[in-house]
Parts: structure tokens; sequence; C-alpha cells
């Protein structure tokens, strides 16, 4: 196997790719260490599925940048992180190492070039084409057992803060190991980068050497005369850009055949997750490498410091600093087992969510949350990281979907649909807007009433009644079927501010319908059967004589076909706010209307009470809330919700800027004004 290391950071992460392809065309069964302080690991992740299938691999090598920030690299175009090179010994394990710059290219296998001797000295190299008394440290044959022995790092690292050095790790590498530097062939670095000085300055010893050497094994473009840069002088530009352009699957392919299957997405057997507002997280490191098949997922209301950032180097961690609610959300929803192994201050609310959910927590003794009441809690003795492990992978293989946390049972839209159909029901339909004013707030288009919320309350407590079916969202078995917005709403608003009532609700076993048989378009992710469920909505009014009961702006149908299949349309035209005050005026109105009619309302919260109220009157009423915007919606393949301009629209309840509306036909249904 042979061991090559390289340094650098994100910025120069195409030269450092460049580099590996190069190396890669030429040779197999080799192992890289890309010392780095911050290349995204999910480079690494993809580059290894290639690099698998030839028998080699790429490390992760995460080095804290604040170690390196202090480093004095001599010329503007070299960074602070090439002084990496100084870390070898503490991220390679093997006693002999290859270190090369990434403005270079492999031309050829590297075979002959590990199978030289160290003899007594601690590293091999080409002398530097421009001053021959010294070496050139982008091409280093490294003696890395006895840079261990010799416990070179922290020596190296000092003398690289000299601001006074004249050109950077160069000048460390020369002086700190004079004498003990071996000569290398000069085609093992081939610094084509001098072409434009020495021609330009007479130099003739350079030239004299870069014609020597008729088949470079390693071309290094030193200088800031690069190929990548937008124009270069130096030859072989082209040479550098042949294998910037290669595919990896060309380079898989050059050594046997590729296998495309093999390039996915990586996949885990659970979740593990933890929060923490402190970098400090008890044994986190030595869990992860126990548990490779454990995804974990680490997250912070913070940044991270380097502590925790240094652990994207292992491929089943991903951080989450600065966590946005609905990631946090996602994360405390897939999570199989919660660690509760940071130290204080805890984030008590994200633990009672986390227990909400009852899944398995574990906790050192030092980082136990104090008096925290949960079946579910495991305690280990800060020794026991191994006995900690075998508890999580243990909680993976036994996972179970989770239960809702409330005991509620909510048709799906299509069985809803059906049962209205089929047995004639009226419906009232719950929203979030009926859950607040219950909870005693009021909302944009009605103001709180004690009677108002007492009312609605008895009606979803009692369930479905007289042929009536009480409707409920249906968001009590998973959020998945629902947009980023929809579910986020659902877990960090909804459930948490109407915990109290839902476990109410849950104690009835009531069986609800479905308040989406309105809604059946926008908030969902897969869209497809939309047109089913408006096309199955449609046969409730179809040849039939409606009275819509709805808000001065609601204009139902106004300007779309949702009603065109009805025989005829008469409209109460209620308050656009506050209509229950006027509830007496509308119930009124609807028996003097009703007739034989299907008896629609589009009325919020009053349009409970007056079903409630109404039940006596003979007709089918559905309350059918906000479909007029949903069809909208619908008709026009909206994937956001946006404002109608001559009607309400659902979700923008301040009514502002809606145009007049001249239809002669829409007056003409008007047979009442409240």
């Amino acid at each position: 196997m042979k061991v090559i290391a390289l340094s650098g950071d994100c910025g120069y992460i195409n030269q450092i790719e460049t580099t590996l392809k190069s190396i890669m065309v030429h040779n197999r069964n080799v192992k890289i260490y890309v010392i780095n302080p911050d290349i995204p690991h999910e480079w690494f992740v993809n580059l290894n599925q290639y690099l698998a299938q030839i028998g080699s691999s790429i490390i992760d090598a995460k080095v804290d940048p604040e170690r390196l920030q202090i480093m004095h690299p001599s010329f503007e175009h070299i960074t602070s992180s090439s002084f990496g090179r100084f870390l070898i010994p503490e991220f390679v394990r093997e006693d002999k190492a290859l270190y090369l710059d990434s403005d270079l290219i492999v031309t050829s296998s590297l075979n002959e070039l590990f199978q030289t001797k160290f003899k007594d000295k601690l590293l091999l190299a080409v002398r530097d084409y421009n001053q021959n008394t010294l070496f050139n440290a982008g091409v280093m044959l490294i003696n890395n057992r006895g840079w261990k022995e010799k416990r070179v790092v922290n020596s190296l690292i000092n003398m690289g803060k000299n601001p006074n050095l004249l050109n950077g790790a160069q000048t460390v590498i020369n002086d700190f190991f004079q004498g003990q530097i071996g000569e290398l062939d000069l085609t093992y670095n081939y610094q084509i980068g001098f072409e434009k000085d020495a021609f330009w300055n007479n130099l003739d010893h350079i030239l004299s050497l870069l014609d020597k050497v008729k088949n470079p094994k390693i071309i290094h473009y030193v200088t800031s005369d690069k190929p990548f840069n937008l124009t270069s002088t130096s030859s072989l530009r082209n040479k550098w850009w042949h294998y910037r352009c290669l595919e990896w699957s060309d380079i898989v392919s050059k050594h046997g055949s590729f296998d495309k299957s093999k390039i996915k997405s990586l996949s885990f057997n659970g979740e593990a997750f933890v929060f923490t507002n402190m970098a400090e997280v008890q044994s986190i490191e030595q869990l992860i490498k126990k548990l490779p098949n454990v995804h974990f997922n680490i997250a912070a209301y913070t940044n991270m410091a380097f502590l925790l950032l240094k652990l994207t180097q292992y491929d089943n961690v991903t951080l989450y600093p600065n966590i946005l609610g609905k990631t946090l959300t996602e994360l405390i929803n897939q999570a199989n087992v919660y660690l509760d192994i940071n130290y204080n201050p805890k984030a008590n609310e994200v633990i009672d969510r986390v227990m909400d959910r009852k899944i398995p927590m574990v906790a050192f003794d030092r980082t136990k949350s104090q008096e925290l009441n949960y079946d579910n809690y495991h305690v280990f003795h800060d020794g026991q990281i191994d006995e900690m492990a075998a508890a999580i992978s243990d909680a993976i293989k036994n996972k179970t979907e989770p239960k809702s946390k409330f005991n509620i049972e909510v048709k799906d839209i299509n069985k809803s649909l059906d049962l209205i159909l089929e047995s004639h029901k009226s419906v009232v339909r719950f929203g979030d807007g009926e859950f607040d004013l219950i909870s005693g707030q009021s909302i944009p288009y009605q103001t709180y009433e004690p009677a108002l919320a007492e009312r609605l309350k008895n009606i979803i407590l009692r369930g479905n009644f007289n042929n009536t079916l009480v409707c409920l969202p249906d968001v009590f078995r998973g959020l998945d079927r629902y947009n980023d917005y929809a579910e986020d709403f659902y877990e960090s608003n909804f459930f948490p501010k109407n915990n109290n009532f839902l476990m109410e609700i849950g104690k009835t076993n009531n069986w609800y319908g479905s308040t989406f048989i309105s809604r059946p378009y926008i908030d969902l992710v897969d869209k497809s059967k939309s047109a089913d469920a408006f096309a199955k909505l449609k046969r409730l009014w179809e040849e039939k004589d409606i009275l819509i009961v709805e808000g001065a702006l609601t204009r139902s149908g106004v300007g779309n076909d949702l009603f065109a299949n009805a025989n005829s349309i008469k409209r109460i035209i209620c308050p656009a706010k506050d209509s229950y005050q006027q509830i007496n005026q509308i119930e009124q109105a609807i028996k003097e209307n009703a007739e034989n009619r299907l008896v629609l309302l589009m009325l919020g919260p009053t349009a409970k009470v007056i079903v409630d109220d109404l039940q006596d009157l003979g007709n089918q009423m559905i309350d059918i809330g906000h479909i007029d915007s949903e069809y909208e919606w619908f008709k026009m393949g909206a994937t956001h919700k946006v404002k109608l301009a001559n009607k309400h629209t659902a979700e923008f309840n301040f009514d502002e800027e809606i145009s007049a509306v001249h239809d002669q036909a829409y007056q003409n249904e008007i047979v009442a004004k409240i």
C-alpha cells in the first residue's frame, strides 16, 4: 500500500482533486491523507466510492485552523494550510509517506519511488531548481517513523511562526532537517514553474535542469505561474488540464471495470441524535468510531467549536450548527435514540420533545439530566462506553415506528369524502383557527368569545352526531405527506400549543373525518391525487340546488368552474369578520332560503355552530371552508400559496387590496346580506 499525504484547504479543492486524479491514473492500492481545516466531508465520501473500486482510499484528516493561522507562508499564492505537512506524524499511522504539494501532477507509477531506502535520512527530496543548495519541499518521501521518534511536530510548528521566513514551509524543512535530507532523482519533482523566470533572467542552470529531464514522473508547477490561472507562461499547462478534466469513472475503468451502482448515498441502520449547548460532548468520538453503521446527528443553536467540527471527518456524522426550527423537528422525528451526553446547560425544550416520541435516551453519570421522569432513560457509568454503544446498537435494532402521542384517529381525505357521499353526511371541520379560539386567542377574522370557544370545544369532544361528520386535521399519523412549511407548523406550533386539549380529545376514543377534504392540494408533497379529490368533491353538489353561506369577500366559485356542475346557486353574504356576532340573523336567513338545497358554508368558526344549531332543518350542510382558494391554486398549478386579486384568500387573513367584482350572475345569486 502506497501512502501519500497532501495538505490544503477548501479553496484549493480543485487543485487537490487534480493531483489525486493524476496519482490514480497511474497507481492503485493507494491510501491518501488530505490534511485540511475545512473541506466538506461529502467530498471524501464521494471520492471513496470510486477509489474503493481500485483498492484505494482517501482519509479526511481535519486540523484545527487556529493551529495553522499563525504560520507565515512568505508568498501570497500560498496559504497557511500548506504547513499542514508538519502534522503528518500526528495523522499518518504508516512508517513511510510521500508528501505532495497540490500544484503538481503525477505522470507515472510511484512503485519505484516507494521502494527507495532512507538509510540514515529522515526524508528524501529533490533539490530546488532555483536554489540548488536547498531541497524543494513540494515532494518529500518521509521517514514517518523517524519523524515520530524525533517528535518533530512542535519544533516545526514553532519555526513556522517566524515572520521572517524566506520561503515558508520549505525554509523550515531545510533548516530543521539540515544534513538529514537524502536526494531524489530530478524526475520526481520537475519544477516547471521556474521556466518563466529562467528564460527572462538568463538563468541557464535552471534551464539546463529542465532540459535534462526528458520524462518527468512528477510535474510541479512552482511559483505563482500556475496552469489553473486564467493565463500562464510556463510549459505543460495542457498536461494539468488533461488530468483536471478526467472523469473518475474513466480513471477507475483504466484499472478494471467501473461499477456505477456503488456510487450512491450512504445508508445507515439508524439515527442517533445529540443536541448540545457546549462543545464538550462526553465520549462522542469513541461512540462514533464504535458504531460506524449508526448515523450521528449533532445539533446546536450556535456556531460550533473545532472540538465538534473535527467530527465531520467521520462518514457517519452530520453537524447542524445554528440549526433551523424545521431541521430540528426533522432530526427529532427521525431519531431512533437520543444521547443525553452533553454537559450543562441542557436544552430542556428539545429533551421534552424527544420524550414525547418515547424513544430511548442514554446518558453518562456526569451528563445525565437531573430529576428527569422518563421510563426509557438509561444511565451508564462514565467509563461504560462499550456498554452505552451496545445499548445504542440495541435501540437501533429494536427500533419501531413511534406511535402518535395523541390517540386521535382521523380518516384520510378519500375515506372522509366517501362517507359524506354515501351517507349524505353533514360536515363540520376544525383547523388551527378554531383551536386558537378554544385556547382563548382571537384570530384575524373572529374575535375571541368564551361562548363560541365553549361551543367549538364541546362539538369536538362530543364527536360525530346525527349524521354529521366532525373533522380534524389529518396530522396524527405522521407529517411526511406534507410540505416543509406545513410539517414545521404542526410540529413546532400546533402540537405544542394544543397539547393538553389534544390529549383530552384522545381520551374520548372518538374517530374523526379529515379537515383537509377542502385542502387536498397546496400542502401535499404528492399532488398526483388532488384532481381525483376535487372530482369527488364536485360530486357533492352535482346537479343539485345549493345555498352558499359565505363572507362578504369570499366569492366562492366566482371566476372558476368549481360549482359549474350545480343545478342552481343562491348565496347568503355574511360579515367577513366576527360573523359569530350575527349568528342569529345568519341562521334565520338560512332557514328562509334553505328549501331543499345543499347548504355549503364558508364562514370560519361560525359555520361549525350553525351546523350544530340547525340539525333539525333536515338539509345536508357542509362546512367547506377555504375550498375556493385551494381550487384556484390547483387550477393554476401553484407550488406555494398565491394571493388572489378579487376575493378572500386562505392564509391571507386581512383581506387587503381586494378588487371589486363586476359579475352580474354572482350578484343575481345573492338572496340575503347580513
